[in-house]
Order: structure tokens, then sequence, then C-alpha cells
């Protein structure tokens, strides 16, 4: 058990390591710093957000609850449920402020390059669950239904983490359509 701790804690300090060398990347250039953000970019970061505050909020939850707690309390799913209420919000209001127009080249091609970022968050979380869980029910034949809840909604909120932060990168390494 010391052992999966230990590799636990080093995977979080590289984790989180990776994380701030990414937010550093994450910031305006000086010749970018005075232009206006396109509708996308704003959507990607309420989506950052969103996901951030969802994410510390379900820890929270979690920690005050226990796992076991989660499947009588619905704030859960009232917390999750209300940061994806947010993203729509905030893209409906984006769009019709643009007359719903289409996205252009330039965003559909960030848009399909940011698949690779979901689709890479999603699959280091699943497997941080797969591990996390084998490990610590192995002994007991059984997960029980919380922690499965909890997978789903993790990994549901890191999918818009990582769409989010894809379109992100999209933006600041100037995609173009070619590209």
């Amino acid at each position: 058990m010391l052992f999966w701790i230990v590799i636990g804690t080093l995977a979080f300090l590289v984790l989180f390591a990776g994380v701030g060398r990414l937010l550093l990347r994450l910031r305006a250039e000086p010749a970018l710093r005075g232009l206006p953000t396109t509708p996308i970019q704003r959507l990607a970061w309420i989506g950052v957000a969103v996901s951030i505050a969802v994410g510390v909020g379900v820890a929270i939850l979690t920690a005050i609850e226990g796992v076991s707690g989660l499947d009588e309390n619905p704030a859960l799913s009232v917390l999750v449920m209300g940061g994806v209420g947010v993203w729509l919000i905030a893209w409906h209001r984006t769009n019709r402020r643009r007359g719903g127009a289409l996205v252009d080249e330039r965003d559909r091609a960030i848009l399909a390059r940011s698949l690779s970022v979901e689709s890479m968050i999603v699959l280091l979380s699943l497997v941080a669950w797969t591990v996390g869980l084998t490990e610590a029910f192995q002994e007991h034949g059984a997960i029980p239904i919380g922690y499965l809840q909890l997978l789903f909604w993790t990994t549901f909120v890191a999918g818009i983490f990582g769409r989010s932060l894809g379109i992100i990168l999209g933006c600041r390494q100037g995609t173009t359509p070619n590209a």
C-alpha cells in the first residue's frame, strides 16, 4: 500500500508540474496582447474555469460526504449539471451574439485538433481510476457504486476540460486549416 501511495504522490507531482508548464505556455505573447479573443477562445476559457470549479467542488463534496455519501446525496449531479448548464448558456449567448454564424475554417481546424487533447486527458483519467480502484478494491472483489459515479462524473468533467484546453492550445499555436 505504501508503494502505491508513493507512486500516486509522484504521479500527482509530475501532473502538477506539467499543468504548471502548460499554463505558462498559455500566457499571452507580447505580439498578441492587444488583440481581442475570438468567441471560441472565450468559450474555451469558460470551459476551463467551469471544469476547474466543478472539479474542486466535487473534491470538496467528496471530502465532506465521503464516497459512500455520494450515493444518497444529489449534490454531485446538481454540481456537475450546473457547471454544464453554465457552459451551455455561455455557448448559447456567444452564438446568439454572433448571429448564429457558423465557425470558420480556422475554428474547425482548432476544434478537430482539440479532440486529441480531450482524448488524452480522458484516457489518462480512466487509467488513473482503473489503477486506483483495482488496487483499492482488489481484495474486496467489488467496487462500491459511489466510486463508479465519481468515475463517470470526473471523466465527464475531464472531457470538458480537455476539449477547452485543446481549443486554447490550438488558438495559441496559430492553427491553420492546412496544418
